[in-house]
């Protein structure tokens, strides 16, 4: 994790803009490295499964606990502002574009639908719905599509976020 945390704050400036990474990026990076490096020498890397576990589980709780806190004032907010029309705009806004893309994936590129699943929820950089596609599928293939897309998502999420502050 040291690694991974030590990779994500390497950052580049482009012209105004510091770019990198990020935290979850360096330690998806590193995490790809053990587990090839753990798969090539099985001593390597070794982490107890309940230990592995706790570390997902809590990480995940924790996350979402802090999600949910920042986010619940602004939401509540913003509901009795605008009112419904914002949850239905927000409803067409993130199931129309994953509809779509999972439907092109499926059945115009024909890809299996749990790395297909995988790589949409890169695309989200969204680490809960991984953890929930992969168990629906009872393996960890969801998990090669979430590695392929989400650190192209990560850095057009950083270039896209610098870009809408910066105007």
């Amino acid at each position: 994790m040291a690694a991974g945390i030590s990779l994500g704050l390497v950052s580049v400036k482009v012209g105004e803009v510091r770019i990198g990474i990020g935290l979850a990026g360096g330690l998806l990076l590193s995490g790809i490295a053990m587990g090839f490096l753990h798969s090539t020498n099985p001593s390597f890397g070794r982490a107890p499964r309940a230990a592995r576990w706790i570390l997902m589980e809590f990480g995940l709780l924790f996350f979402l606990a802090g999600v949910g806190m920042e986010a619940g004032p602004d939401v509540a907010g913003a509901v009795a502002s605008v009112g419904s029309r914002v949850l239905v705009a927000a409803l067409a806004l993130g199931v129309v574009p994953l509809a779509l893309g999972f439907l092109f994936g499926r059945y115009v590129l024909k890809m299996n639908s749990a790395l297909l699943l995988g790589a949409m929820t890169g695309a989200l950089t969204s680490s809960a719905a991984l953890r929930l596609v992969s168990r629906a599928a009872k393996s960890n293939l969801p998990a090669l599509g979430y590695a392929g897309t989400y650190p192209f998502a990560s850095i057009l999420l950083a270039l896209a976020g610098s870009i809408v502050i910066h105007m």
